[in-house]
């Protein structure tokens, strides 16, 4: 998207940088930077390389800064949290790759890197960055001309370009390291025969099954039978650190007496605001939201004043009423006829000190409001200049792509200054005009027809607790801390409190939200704290409206639990294993004697009926999964009846009626393919993913964020 469109990011980039220097400085404190513990100043290493924190938090500032110009919204702290875990991932991903195609000693030529920048089929990054936005359409003059142009670009644009040739470099070396290992697997002929077998060869049966859960029996389990089945299952428990938690959320919400407080304080207002001249200035002085210049179409209002605020005139003032948890008086600051879209190009011309400017930028206002007046006076009398001058000229880095072109875009998208210009000029017109980012040359290319909008000031007080609620509302929950600190129990001393128990359990050290709290790291980072013991009671947390204390009822660390902490899993599955065998000694005594409809009738069971299952089929049809059973079908000696078989669901008895034996064709070459082809599209993740678990990765990214 358009560099005009995201004035309001900018400011975001230097609060976000001056943070970084703050919370490094903090954290240097608080975690003992230094000779004490120098170590957690590191986020985590990978393979012996240390990502120190203002590493990783200038990339994620970056990332950031590039998210919120490309959506043109500032990123929640949800968002952000996000985006640090994938660059993290990220960074696991480069450094181990990087060590791993250096060992083998995979690189790419510059003889390649031409060939997938200027040859007949061009790398898939380059036709993502240099194709038509309209059309989809690629043009490899476009990145031709780009290429000859380049030596003359701002260097930050040389720079993208550079990352971009990064970025095409090592895709392809990784392409050719996935290419060997896959070109490194044998599809041999007693393979390819088996894998044809059991692909083609199929049966019609019919089976009777009894789930354990119908076994009514009181099961008594062995400390020694447990412990075997413990040995026999561990495996299936690995897991992640954990912790479980209890927590109380005590939401803080506008009292009666707040809303009065709120609704009187408008109210005085209303005549002020009424007569006012200035009500932009009057609005962003004394409203809890800054004036919004933006011009409405009809069914874009509160249906609360549209109806009337479309018929009344200018000056006019409506409410107070309720909407967003806020009360709010509307006037009608203006009226207009106005395109809803509309369709533009521009050339941007930075200065020093404009949002568009970098460290490179040497340009003067002065030499940029000429430069702006000369492009100007050029594409009026050579209008189809325009897009080759974009390319060349512009600073907003999209124009390499889209030669200034910003497609259609809905009125009030665009900052101010340049949304109301294009409003102004008449289709086809070329025109200067300055905003904070500097000069725009703008060549006005379509409207939609015009409409009448209306521009309304609101005067907004929002409905929010006041400071007395908010002591009342601490005073309950320190007044609960307390007494759990005198050693109340935790539920006890919430009911008493009137206060509802929240559980979360199984939290990950990276999670980020708690059931009923969207924004939760606080707690899950004390949860993890090396001094957080099972039983300890949190501070109390306070999350924007909400005030939380918490205590740890549980915790797990990374591997394989011990048999005291997953004794109910182990015993759950020592008594299945013990009821399924019960059924299947119950079902062998009866097929000694009985066909599978005497069976059925005797154990109160239904036939089930399935047609053409092979041994690749994963599903029993009418049951679910069933890999041991469908396997037995297939395997060992040819019975027309199999069983008693201990499967996911319950035990079953099988009757194959048919079996449909395939031949395996002398020439197996065609059989071979589709093995050859399955192992190589599992290539590119399995292999990052053995590396990866095989990798000496310490994660540190909890102490942080």
């Amino acid at each position: 998207m358009a560099v005009i469109t995201k004035i309001r990011n900018y400011s975001g980039l230097l609060i976000a940088v001056i943070g970084v220097g703050l919370a490094a400085f903090v954290l240097g404190d608080f975690l003992g930077y230094g000779p004490m513990r120098p170590q957690q100043f590191h986020i985590g290493r990978i393979e012996g390389n240390a990502i120190g924190y203002q590493q990783f938090e200038m990339r994620a500032q970056q990332q950031i800064e590039n998210w919120q110009m490309q959506t043109g919204m500032s990123a929640g702290p949800r968002e952000a949290f996000q985006m640090r875990q994938q660059i993290w991932n990220d960074m696991v991903r480069e450094v181990l790759m990087e060590d791993i195609l250096e060992n083998v000693g995979i690189a790419v030529t510059a003889e390649e890197l031409y060939d997938m920048i200027y040859g007949d089929d061009p790398h898939p990054y380059l036709r993502q960055s240099f194709s038509d936005p309209a059309t989809g359409q690629y043009d490899p003059q476009n990145v031709i001309e780009f290429l000859r142009t380049l030596p003359q670009r701002e260097l930050s644009v040389q720079n993208q370009w550079m990352m971009l040739e990064d970025h095409i470099r090592q895709d392809r070396r990784e392409e050719k390291y996935h290419q060997m290992i896959g070109n490194a697997f044998l599809a041999p002929s007693a393979l390819a025969a088996a894998d044809f077998k059991n692909r083609n060869t199929t049966a019609d049966i019919r089976f009777i099954f009894k789930s354990h859960n119908d076994l009514d029996e009181e099961i008594s389990i062995s400390d020694r039978e447990l412990r075997r089945v413990y040995e026999d299952n561990k495996h299936r428990f690995k897991q992640e650190a954990s912790r479980n938690i209890k927590y109380v959320n005590l939401p803080v919400f506008a009292s009666d007496e707040d809303r009065e407080n709120a609704f009187n304080e408008i109210m005085e207002l209303k005549d002020e605001f009424a007569q006012i001249d200035n009500v932009q200035s009057f609005v962003n002085a004394m409203s809890d939201r800054r004036f919004d210049p933006t011009f409405h179409a009809r069914g874009t209002l509160s249906p609360q004043i549209e109806d009337e605020i479309f018929d009344m005139p200018v000056g006019s003032v409506v409410g107070p009423y309720i909407d967003d948890n806020a009360y709010i008086l509307a006037r009608l600051a203006d009226t207009q006829m106005r395109p809803d879209s509309m369709r533009a190009s521009h050339i941007l011309i930075a200065y020093q000190g404009s949002a568009a400017s970098n460290p490179q930028t040497v340009r003067g206002y002065e030499e940029a409001e000429q430069k702006a007046d000369s492009i100007l006076r050029v594409v009026r009398n050579n209008p189809g200049r325009f897009p080759a001058l974009a390319n060349e000229l512009s600073d907003d880095p999209s124009a390499a792509m889209n030669f200034g072109d910003l497609d259609w875009f809905p009125d009030g998208a665009m900052v101010p200054a340049f949304n109301e210009a294009v409003v102004e000029a008449p289709t086809g017109s070329f025109l200067t005009v300055e905003t904070e980012f500097g000069f725009h040359v703008i060549h006005v290319t379509g409207k939609a027809p015009m409409t009448k909008k209306v521009q309304v000031a609101k005067l907004v007080r929002n409905i929010e607790p006041g400071s007395r609620t908010y002591r009342n509302e601490y005073g309950r929950i320190n007044a609960f801390a307390t007494e759990l600190r005198n050693g109340a129990d935790f539920e006890a001393a919430a009911d008493e409190a009137g206060l509802n128990v929240r559980e979360a359990d199984r939290i990950g050290k990276m999670d980020q939200t708690l059931p009923g709290i969207e924004l939760g790291r606080q707690i899950i980072q004390w949860a993890f704290d090396d001094d957080t013991r099972t039983g300890s009671i949190s501070r109390i947390f306070e999350l924007e409206n909400n005030f939380v204390v918490a205590t740890v009822t549980g915790k797990r660390d990374e591997g394989i639990p011990s048999l005291n902490e997953i004794r109910e899993d182990i015993r759950d599955i020592a008594i299945r294993e013990r009821k399924q065998e019960m059924i299947a000694e119950e079902m062998h005594e009866l097929l000694a004697q009985h066909n599978l409809d005497d069976m059925a009738e005797k154990l109160g069971l239904e036939i089930n009926e399935a047609e053409n299952i092979s041994f690749n089929s994963r599903n029993l049809p009418g049951v679910g999964p069933e890999p041991k059973v469908i396997g037995t079908l297939f395997a060992g000696r040819e019975e027309t009846t199999k069983g008693p078989i201990k499967g996911n669901n319950g035990v079953f008895i099988v009757e194959i009626l048919h079996k449909d034996e395939t031949i395996v064709p002398d020439d197996l070459t065609q059989a071979k393919t589709p093995l050859k082809n399955t192992f190589k599209n599992r290539v590119p993740s399995q292999a990052f993913n053995a590396i990866k678990d095989n990798a000496r990765i310490e994660d540190n990214r909890a102490l942080f964020f």
